[in-house]
């Protein structure tokens, strides 16, 4: 980009298709935070949702008999919808502005875009670790987290998805109510009850209360324990205890909001990275136009269309600390 654009007769198609690509790679080498940590699916035509079968739960029957009539499941009860919802935005440049300048790949209005449109990204996913999920064969019901035990304590094997904050199970102290060793190994130890394949990452988002909660563990901070030294790094490692760990102010303290109705808890996610789908229909459409009753100033107009669902509930699992 080496002329100036500020002309009034027309912006070239060059350069949109140029700000467009440069704002995507952006995006691209610099994921959200909860973006790179859940199943991507872009094969979803604009404003229409998609289904997606779960067959988790396809067990073989014993056949008795000569020649006994065929089993069959209905996949349609396993079914569930990514619901895609489109956002946009838009700025609005003086035609003596350089756009050159102002939409340079390296500076401060690419990078407002590209956090725009990250941030975005993680809200929709945040939301749907708890949020109901259309199903059935045409979308005709929910499937809430509440009602698949989402509220239930866990205590063991299939029992609920909610690790306490004052939980006493394992190893846990109910005294020890923010994030603790001991809850991280529940959270494992309700993996592996649920069979979880050992090669799925799993993803744990916590908020800086947390972050802080671990700088106290003596597991993580000692070197014995591990091969980082996370204190002079000033930092949550990534991945510890076989835990990708995502820092982020998402995640906040509520009111009542703990398994019992009585405690301010942040709840604190953990999931394996097939259990949460991304639908995108379109992941960045970009439009530069010039206003001709603004004195033909340039609207740069940003647009994307997503939608997140909790695809499976067994690899899912909350947990409460206090602040």
């Amino acid at each position: 980009m080496s002329s100036k654009i500020n002309m009034t007769g027309g912006i070239p198609g060059w350069f949109t298709s140029k700000f467009h690509d440069d704002l995507y790679l952006e995006c691209q080498k610099d994921e959200s935070r909860f973006g790179q940590a859940v199943r991507i699916e872009t094969d979803l035509m604009s404003n229409e949702d998609k289904a997606f079968d779960m067959m988790s739960e396809f067990q073989l029957q014993e056949k008795t008999g000569r020649s006994p009539n065929t089993p069959e499941m209905d996949p349609s009860t396993q079914r569930r919808w990514v619901d895609t919802t489109p956002y946009h935005n838009s700025v609005l440049y003086d035609v003596d502005d350089d756009l050159d300048v102002k939409l340079s790949p390296t500076g401060d209005f690419v990078t407002s875009f590209k956090n725009a449109v990250q941030r975005q990204k993680d809200v929709i996913i945040f939301n749907a670790f708890e949020a109901a999920v259309g199903s059935g064969r045409r979308n005709s019901s929910t499937i809430s987290w509440a009602n698949q035990d989402g509220n239930v304590k866990y205590t063991g094997l299939n029992t609920g998805r909610t690790i306490a904050h004052d939980t006493a199970v394992g190893n846990a102290s109910a005294s020890d109510t923010g994030m603790t060793t001991e809850k991280i190994e529940l959270v494992l130890e309700y993996f592996r009850n649920n069979e979880v394949n050992p090669n799925i990452p799993i993803w744990g988002a916590i908020s800086p209360r947390q972050g802080t909660n671990l700088f106290g563990q003596e597991e993580y901070v000692n070197i014995d324990y591990n091969n980082t030294k996370p204190l002079p790094e000033g930092r949550v490692l990534k991945n510890w205890m076989g835990v990708n760990w995502i820092v982020d102010p998402l995640v906040v303290e509520g009111t009542n909001n703990d398994v019992d109705g009585n405690t301010n808890v942040f709840e604190c996610w953990f999931w394996a990275q097939d259990a949460m789908i991304l639908g995108i229909a379109d992941s960045l459409t970009v439009r530069i136009t010039e206003e001709s009753t603004r004195s033909y100033s340039q609207r740069v107009y940003v647009h994307m269309n997503m939608g997140a669902m909790r695809f499976d509930e067994c690899k899912v699992i909350k947990v409460e600390c206090q602040g």
